[in-house]
């Protein structure tokens, strides 16, 4: 599953094992849920796994046909019945389709963009967007108010977050909605912090995410590493816990934003719980390291439905574009389609 996927044997063995898991979670349930949507809270290792990617009936083994939950179900997640109840009385509606993006941060002190060349410089870019299990602590947590070292950590361009981010910016301005883009050192950790996000409908950060097993208050997001007058350029859940958010959707197009450290009775903690703790009821997040280009064809495609109509819901929007996806056979296999799940309000 989170593993790119070749060939007709994966996709067999996948079917077999997805479909093995749905019978045993939700097949026992399956004539009262029927084609409504779920609302998922899940426990100990199944918050890991996107139940869109389950597989419901036997058949054809090859990705595209497969009977996924997806294509009869809506889903949607919370960390807890409870956080639903709180959300709905404490969210305060934005009007319009004003959108921030942040995106193809500057990570390295090598990067012709740090010395002021322009976006287009030549460097090598990643086709994955993160570090699996990486040790934050050690390679960016700089003391507070210094500079992490440009050496520091070795990650690669994200050439394709800076497209996605391109694109999703002319779908919003073509629906009317106003969109500011942070790219190169603009997107950085001090005018995140700095600035008032409140007034964005969504708020869309396309970059690297490491996770941090051992210590998930070091889990984070990576913004701009050189050229900061104030923090590091890598933010923390902690410090995510302190933003000032009012944004409905908060989408973080990046590596393994959704794990953190299991805590039973309330599902998994990490970056999910930070961004709605700070004021966003729905919180995008990916499960794995994702492929750069297809996220990036994923992403513009999610919110080209959202920004069709008024009311579009983000559940619906995001199940339409997996759909498609899934139907477009280039990308069908779920290591694609199914890392990114949606956590709190559907509305």
């Amino acid at each position: 599953l989170t593993s790119d996927p070749t060939g007709a044997g994966p996709a067999a063995a996948f079917a077999t094992a997805s479909n093995t898991l749905y019978k045993t979670v939700v097949e026992p349930a399956a004539k009262m849920v029927g084609e409504n949507r779920l609302l998922i809270v899940a426990d100990g290792g199944l918050n890991y796994v996107p139940f869109e990617s389950f597989v419901t009936a036997t058949g054809p083994t090859d990705y595209p046909s497969l009977a996924y939950l997806v294509k009869t179900n809506e889903v949607v997640y919370a960390p807890s019945a409870s956080v639903v109840a709180v959300i709905r009385q404490t969210a305060k509606p934005v009007a319009g389709k004003n959108m921030l993006l942040i995106a193809d941060p500057v990570f390295n002190g090598s990067d012709p963009r740090a010395k002021g060349a322009g976006a287009a410089s030549a460097q090598a870019s990643a086709d994955t967007r993160g570090l699996s299990l990486s040790s934050a602590v050690t390679d960016v947590a700089a003391p507070s108010g210094t500079t992490a070292p440009a050496t520091g950590l070795q990650l690669a361009r994200l050439n394709g977050t800076r497209v996605e981010a391109q694109q999703i910016a002319q779908l919003t301005r073509a629906s009317g909605g106003q969109a500011d883009v942070w790219l190169d050192l603009e997107a950085n950790e001090a005018k995140v912090t700095a600035s008032d996000i409140k007034k964005y409908r969504v708020v869309h950060i396309a970059t690297h995410g490491l996770l941090n097993a051992e210590r998930p208050q070091f889990t984070g997001i990576v913004l701009s590493l050189v050229g900061n007058k104030s923090g590091d350029g890598f933010m923390r859940t902690d410090e995510v816990f302190n933003l000032n958010l009012g944004s409905p959707l908060v989408m973080l197009s990046a590596c393994e934003t959704g794990l953190g450290k299991e805590k039973r009775g309330e599902g998994v903690i990490g970056l999910t719980r930070a961004f709605m703790y700070a004021g966003a009821p729905t919180v995008g997040v990916s499960l794995w390291s994702v492929a750069d280009k297809s996220t990036a064809d994923l992403m513009t495609d999610f919110y080209k439905r959202l920004l069709a109509t008024p009311n579009a819901s983000p559940t619906a929007s995001m199940r339409a574009a997996q759909i498609a996806m899934i139907s477009g056979k280039k990308y069908a296999a779920p290591f694609y389609w199914a890392p990114f799940v949606l956590v709190g309000e559907w509305k």
